[in-house]
């Protein structure tokens, strides 16, 4: 465990705090479950905000080693994909691939063939 996420733990003990709470997470993170989802749909398909959540988290993952979801860059990927700006999807799938290309999951695989796929 890392210092961060003790630091989180204890932070969480001491307040009452979500974990989301306890460790300066995006405030959509605490939402319902029914006002994530509708969080989530509304900005779905909004490029600025994607990168702006893609962003963050790799500033977070910079200072503290926490991986980024990766639903995030998949979403930045499909936007990319719809506007026809292919080489940009490479470039950035490239980046992303680059710092993340051990990444677990099913999401993470999905990122890896489509930089492939434009490669």
């Amino acid at each position: 465990m890392s210092a961060n996420q003790r630091a989180v733990i204890e932070r969480m003990l001491a307040s009452g705090e979500s974990c989301n709470q306890a460790s300066s997470g995006p405030a959509f993170l605490s939402l319902s479950e029914g006002e994530f989802g509708h969080h989530l749909k509304a900005i779905d398909n909004n490029l600025g905000e994607q990168t702006a959540i893609v962003a963050d988290a790799f500033s977070k993952y910079l200072k503290m080693g926490e991986v980024p979801a990766p639903y995030y860059p998949w979403r930045i990927a499909i936007i990319l994909r719809r506007e026809k700006r292919f080489d940009l999807e490479k470039l950035f799938l490239a980046a992303w691939c680059g710092h993340f290309s051990d990444g677990n999951g099913v999401r993470c695989a999905q990122l890896a063939d489509r930089l492939r796929k434009l490669t």
